[in-house]
């Protein structure tokens, strides 16, 4: 375990002084867990936290913001790496992925779905640079010198798996007698099958961004129990989640990357019975846990990774890509569908198939908005 022998401020001195030579490249890699969806969104975000820390007028850290409320998932991670997708890009999928989530809250609470369009306020959060068309993510993780990139994914892959919705869970279980919503999520929960296609994805995405920069430090979050899901009946979602840090942890050690703990950040920060996400002072609060691996990671102990890359391709397609990888899992989704025979295993499936939809229809719609410039 790594003992802080030094404050928080000299920490944060020895890391400026390590990288104001070379630079410090900084990724966000992608869930919700790093989008502040609490009313103080217009508050700095984890990266931004963390940038701010380690800024000085030497040290002027660049940051590529990948996380999102739509494209969340392992395998969003491997189609905008392969895509080489640009800021640009990223920055009006964000805005159109906050859109197209808000949409999907209205509709489960059985608000009129346009009420969503009220996360169009994201493009203020999301502001578009000059320069933002010309970074590309993978160039800049390729061509940077030991690139910092937080990782936070493969929950919502396995909330897509169990088919836990945390607006909903509270409710199916309370109806678990009437609807077969809280008995199927279960039986899911409870299959190791599950949490291993889910890991199987982490470690695909480890592989890749090592493979395009073997001198990347990986800081992987861990997953922490919300508020939803420490009341009656949710003892089986619990134990999930602390499965999934436990093999979270594994596969780091794999890598020889860095795992941090959140469970006492998700406990403090978050309150809400509806909402997963912890607020801006959580995000706060996490940048300093990363600020302590950093250190721990450059002054404390060896940060070679015992890896050995292989060739990555890379396609430079952009958003046109995304959006057919997109559109190739709603076909597969929309098959897997009309082979159930199961009505309720049938319309998860159809689900699903809508929410590759919107990612599709997120990056065609970026794709366009390029097109016109």
């Amino acid at each position: 375990m790594f003992v802080r022998l030094l404050t928080e401020e000299e920490q944060i001195q020895k890391l400026q002084d390590y990288y104001k030579n070379h630079g410090l490249v900084i990724i966000g890699f992608n869930d919700s867990q790093g989008v502040n969806t609490t009313s103080t969104f217009f508050k700095k975000g984890l990266l931004e936290a963390l940038a701010a820390k380690l800024k000085t007028g030497q040290l002027d850290p660049k940051v590529i913001n990948a996380f999102s409320l739509l494209m969340n998932k392992t395998e969003h991670i491997d189609y905008f790496l392969n895509s080489n997708v640009n800021v640009e890009e990223i920055k009006r999928s964000q805005v159109y992925s906050a859109v197209s989530a808000f949409r999907k809250v209205m509709r489960s609470v059985g608000l009129p779905e346009f009420l969503g369009d009220v996360a169009y306020f994201y493009k203020f959060i999301y502001p578009i640079k000059k320069e933002d068309q010309n970074l590309h993510l993978t160039t800049t993780l390729k061509e940077a010198n030991e690139p910092s990139i937080i990782y936070s994914s493969g929950v919502n892959n396995l909330m897509r798996e169990v088919k836990n919705n945390p607006f909903t869970i509270v409710k199916d279980y309370q109806n678990r007698q009437v609807t077969p919503n809280y008995n199927y999520t279960l039986k899911k929960a409870q299959d190791p099958k599950v949490l291993g296609r889910v890991i199987d994805g982490i470690d695909r995405n480890f592989d890749h961004i090592l493979s395009i920069n073997p001198t990347t430090d990986i800081f992987a979050l861990g997953a922490y129990v919300p508020r939803a899901l420490q009341s009656e009946g949710m003892r089986v979602f619990r134990n999930l989640i602390l499965e999934y840090n436990e093999k979270l942890e594994q596969l780091c050690d794999q890598y020889r990357i860095s795992y941090i703990d959140t469970e006492f950040i998700g406990r403090r920060y978050n309150k809400s019975i509806s909402n997963f996400h912890i607020s801006s002072e959580g995000h706060k609060r996490l940048a300093t846990e990363i600020i302590d691996a950093m250190y721990e990671r450059k002054f404390s102990r060896s940060s070679n990774q015992e890896f050995e890359p292989h060739i990555y391709s890379v396609t430079e397609h952009g958003a046109s890509n995304i959006a057919d990888a997109a559109g190739r899992d709603c076909e597969r989704s929309m098959q897997d569908a009309e082979s159930k025979t199961d009505p309720y295993e049938q319309k998860i499936a159809y689900d699903i198939a809508s929410e590759h939809l919107a990612e599709a229809k997120v990056f065609h719609k970026v794709y366009k908005k390029m097109q016109k410039k």
